[in-house]
């Protein structure tokens, strides 16, 4: 496939406001790419280079990317850089900007405007290998080489897709949507895409498995060590008297909820890899849990599900998320990890000894877990009691505050508790501390547009349009504009967060009435922990929006708490969530 024929693709995408159209210009694309490039398509499309888990890291920033689109059109550095100002965007610099390139480009891409997708993969994959010294020159050359040998337009999504700033508005849910459209006749198939998905993380896997082998291969994928699963959701609820009837089991059990970092870990032997809730490769951030974790895990291999905390071994405290996350560093990270350590509490048993626990009920999960992984104070079973008594589970909860924890995670300890990759079921309830009168948590959101500053927030974002997921369409659907709980700092900081992710137009995916559109826009990226006072009813926000009544759902006095970087968008809180927590409060 040639680049500018995906290129042209993308153009389209960007332009597009309907998520139907988006999926059927998917599901052409798809349908005429080779074996050998659909995988890359797929990632290249969510502006990924190879699955999330890989770590393919191209370390190319804004000053790189500048220096390669000079070199590239034999201009200074500091054009580049003016023009990217004035359009806002590397891309678009690097597309309008034309010249005569540096000499020895033609050492990587010979033939001018004949770029393939294959021939860019093999260029961006060059430029993760290259290390050590004169590794930068290497790496802007091979960009710049790349850039001469492109069209305007393909120059455009090249720098685009090296600085992680694609904005087309596709998730992955919508690709798998066009991949069921394309090569299964209709998007009602996706669930069985969305499992081998689930299992494998790796969607440009299950688009190569589909393409060769058809649905049976597909649903031949399978738990794979190295390759993460994907996590398994709690929901939530209004009432602490709700979870019994919402578990539905006679007894449940009742899991401390630690205010850490989840980390799935991998174990092959001495061979220890560690993911992040987003399934990205964290091993290198916690060398003390790979320690734990080859030293009292007794199984050859075997994968586990839990959470890395910090924690104060003389006082026997548990410390805050943001004191782990000091962790998060490329340099100095042993010395570091001395001064926070982190312990490794483990929930559920995923994988032992070349078998998946994955459809085995939670009981069995956690017995076989104690048996694999004895109690240790660096790593261990999470803490728990089995009850079905809401009095027993009310003193374990507050025990959980006055030790420093979050609160708790209830589980049903049913036949049918299986763990359910990539699902947010009732199998799973979080019960956190009551942060205000009305609701018992914070919601995660994702922001979707911002209103300029006026008065002392001129030159800054005033306020934020923050929305909630709607998983069965895959698309944000509005719940409130955010402007308090910013200090001076947060409000400063705000233009470069989301510099990234800001777009021209409403992206497709995002439900806006016209009365709360917003100055700016942004691709549906970031996620935002939210505190509020209520939920209700609203004419102007699309949540959960009723089309005869034109209602929607809103959060009430919203007020930012804290950036969920660890947080995919398609991770936070769904519609329904909102929608179950606005009708229970009101005894619906």
């Amino acid at each position: 496939m040639k680049f500018a024929t995906l290129t042209s693709c993308f153009e389209r995408l960007e332009a597009t406001s309907s998520r139907n159209d988006m999926t059927a210009l998917l599901a052409r694309l798809l349908a005429g790419s080779a074996p050998d490039e659909i995988g890359i398509v797929c990632y290249f499309v969510l502006g990924e280079i190879g699955p999330g888990y890989s770590g393919v890291n191209l370390g190319i920033g804004d000053r790189t990317a500048a220096a390669a689109i000079a070199l590239a059109a034999g201009a200074d550095p500091a054009s580049v850089e003016a023009a990217a100002r004035e359009l806002g965007d590397y891309g678009d610099a690097a597309a309008r900007l034309t010249g005569r390139p540096a000499e020895g480009l033609a050492e990587f891409f010979p033939t001018a405007g004949s770029l393939t997708v294959a021939d860019v993969h093999r260029g961006f994959m060059e430029i993760a290998r290259a290390s050590g010294p004169g590794s930068a020159d290497r790496k802007t050359r091979i960009l710049a080489a790349m850039l001469a040998a492109a069209t305007p337009l393909e120059r455009r999504y090249l720098i685009r897709l090296v600085t992680g700033e694609m904005r087309l508005g596709a998730g992955d849910m919508t690709l798998l949507d066009a991949l069921a459209e394309a090569f299964l006749g209709s998007k009602a198939q996706r669930p069985h895409l969305e499992h081998a998905y689930n299992l494998s993380s790796d969607i440009g896997h299950v688009a190569r498995t589909l393409q060769e082998r058809g649905l049976p291969g597909v649903s031949a994928i399978s738990v794979t060590l190295h390759r993460p699963i994907r996590p398994m959701l709690t929901q939530r609820v209004a009432l602490l008297s709700e979870i019994l009837e919402r578990i539905g089991s006679p007894v449940i059990a009742v899991e401390e909820k630690y205010d850490g970092e989840r980390v799935q870990a991998h174990k092959d032997g001495d061979d220890v890899t560690l993911f992040s809730r987003r399934l990205s490769d964290v091993t290198h951030q916690y060398p003390d849990i790979v320690r734990h974790v080859r030293r009292c895990v007794t199984a050859d291999t075997a994968i586990l599900d839990g959470e890395a905390v910090a924690f104060d071994h003389e006082t026997g405290i548990y410390r805050p998320f943001q004191t782990l996350m000091r962790r998060r560093r490329k340099h100095r990270v042993r010395e570091v990890a001395g001064v926070i350590p982190a312990i490794y509490r483990v929930f559920d048993l995923l994988y032992v000894n070349g078998e998946s626990y994955l459809r085995r009920s939670y009981p069995d999960r956690r017995a076989r877990l104690e048996e694999v992984l004895g109690r240790d104070e660096q790593i261990s079973p999470a803490g728990r009691i089995v009850t079905g008594d809401l009095d027993g589970i009310t003193e374990f909860y507050l025990s959980c505050i006055e030790r420093g924890l979050e609160g708790v995670v209830c589980k049903s300890c049913a036949e049918d508790s299986f763990y359910r990759a990539g699902a947010r079921e009732w199998q799973w309830i979080k019960w956190k501390t009551d942060y205000a009168p009305d609701l018992s948590d914070t919601l995660d959101l994702v922001v979707i547009g911002a209103n300029a500053g006026r008065g002392k927030r001129a030159g800054t974002y005033g306020s934020v349009l923050c929305a909630a997921y709607n998983n069965e369409e895959d698309i944000f659907q509005t719940v409130c504009g955010m402007g308090t709980g910013f200090s001076d700092a947060d409000l400063a900081d705000l233009p470069r967060r989301l510099a990234g992710v800001r777009v021209d137009r409403r992206p497709a995916r995002v439900m806006v009435n016209p009365q709360a559109a917003p100055d700016f826009w942004f691709a549906p990226a970031k996620v935002v922990e939210v505190l509020g006072l209520e939920i209700t009813e609203s004419p102007v926000h699309t949540c959960n929006w009723d089309p005869e009544r034109r209602r929607g759902l809103a959060l009430r006095f919203p007020r930012f708490v804290r950036w969920r970087d660890e947080k995919s968008p398609e991770v936070a809180t769904t519609v329904a969530e909102v929608a179950a927590m606005f009708r229970r409060r009101r005894g619906a």
